[in-house]
């Protein structure tokens, strides 16, 4: 079936029936009610297209189900409508394809009733004027063979036909030699593979020895060599890595060499942070002192009444940033049933931005909620027992804990927060 499904999504993405939409061109998108059999000859229908949106990553982490969401709820000005008119047994519409457009995604409706493909829309590449897809289509198109949970060598041959085409598109080639990296499962494939990259980045930098994006490439392969290592690696580190904790308690206080006592009083700490997590649910929360991105002097318990999503991140955590639609999303959605985000960063811990530099980059990703940075000495994480981000908790409107991380986040934390707003909405 999943089979039959990608052939399917193949099919739609290379082979349009009608003309190819052309960049700066007017196209005349074609529907077939007798072909597809969802809709009639007397139908009034409307095509809704976007152009090279699919959406957040939270739409991504959706799956195929998110793939509708990028014209069905897309940002403000990113979708459009037009009447579709019936001549001769079909359904057509004349729309305007930009200069910039690397893809047309698009669905036909009735205003009740849809046709997208399976809830995964219908996807054309934008063309330019001698044929061939324009710069960064088959790229693009990535993204929406990712949702649709493709298979990694349709992926990779979408890479592969993107980059012959285009062989100074450097981002292009280290997203293919990525994917190359992670679909192999043995060692020494993984090794063949670095061998073949190493090869081609020694020929090409013959001829650019001062290409900065040449170079960048090159580095960033190498950081997929090293995820795709770890998967190998990871397993032997963990077992090894216990062992030291077994021997470290055979040895009393104080006779520890630095090294076991800095792993032994790690695991302690991991282990105490997993067992307050647990036993914090249904106590009152801990309260803190903070001063807010705007200068105010507050305290955690200034804000019973409301419910709190008290969140422990980090600019420099990838999981923390991939939770920012999401935090976004449920803000907007519950702020006005007294909602309120606390987010406490461990930036200045870490060393990795100024209160500046953090200041610019939530205002950029207008995460307008409350927001703090922790001190050198970790105050506030320590209090929480914090050991690794994103950590949350959710506190009720009476300061009491009610939930861990384990329902706050992913599409795990808005269907929380409608449980427990669920008399208000």
């Amino acid at each position: 079936m999943k089979t039959l499904i990608f052939s399917f999504l193949l099919f739609s993405l290379t082979v349009i029936a009608q003309n190819n939409p052309v960049a700066g061109e007017n196209f005349n998108l074609v529907y077939d009610p007798f072909k597809n059999g969802v809709f009639g000859a007397e139908s009034n229908l409307s095509v809704v297209y976007v152009f090279d949106y699919w959406g957040t990553k939270a739409t991504y982490m959706a799956g195929s189900d998110g793939l509708f969401q990028n014209v069905l709820n897309p940002v403000e000005g990113r979708k459009h409508e037009t009447t579709m008119d019936f001549v001769d047994g079909k359904f057509s519409a004349r729309i305007m394809i930009p200069e910039s457009a690397q893809l047309l995604s698009y669905y036909t409706t009735d205003g009740n009733s849809f046709d997208y493909n399976d809830r995964k829309t219908f996807v054309s590449y934008v063309y330019d004027k001698s044929g061939s897809p324009v710069k960064g289509a088959r790229f693009r198109n990535v993204d929406f063979l990712l949702m649709a949970g493709a298979e990694t060598d349709l992926i990779i041959k979408e890479l592969e036909d993107e980059l012959a085409a285009f062989p100074d598109d450097y981002l292009v080639r280290s997203v293919l030699w990525e994917k190359r990296f992670l679909s192999k499962k043995s060692l020494e494939d993984i090794l063949s593979v670095r061998a073949g990259f190493e090869k081609e980045f020694s020929e090409l930098k013959k001829d650019a020895q001062d290409n900065y994006d040449l170079l960048n490439a090159e580095a960033r392969i190498y950081t997929s060599f090293q995820s795709a290592l770890s998967s190998f690696v990871m397993p032997y580190y963990q077992e090894s890595n216990n062992k030291i904790i077994e021997i470290a308690r055979q040895i009393p206080d104080g006779k520890r060499s630095s090294v076991v006592e800095r792993i032994y009083q790690a695991h302690l700490q991991q282990q105490r942070s997993v067992n307050f997590t647990e036993e914090v649910i249904g106590k009152p929360l801990l309260d803190f002192d903070f001063t807010a991105l705007n200068g105010e002097k507050k305290k955690l318990s200034d804000y019973k009444g409301k419910v709190i999503l008290l969140d422990f991140w980090g600019t420099w955590c990838g999981p923390c940033i991939a939770e920012i639609p999401n935090l976004i999303k449920v803000y907007n959605k519950y702020k006005s049933f007294g909602f309120e985000i606390i987010s406490v960063s461990s930036d200045l811990m870490m060393n990795s931005k100024t209160q500046d530099e953090f200041k610019l980059f939530v205002e950029q990703r207008n995460m307008d909620w409350t927001h703090t940075l922790d001190d050198k000495n970790q105050t506030i994480h320590r209090i929480y027992e914090i050991s690794h981000w994103p950590t949350l908790y959710l506190i009720d409107k009476n300061g009491v804990i009610i939930k861990n991380e384990t329902v706050l986040r992913g599409s795990l934390l808005e269907k929380t927060l409608d449980e427990v707003f669920a008399s208000e909405l």
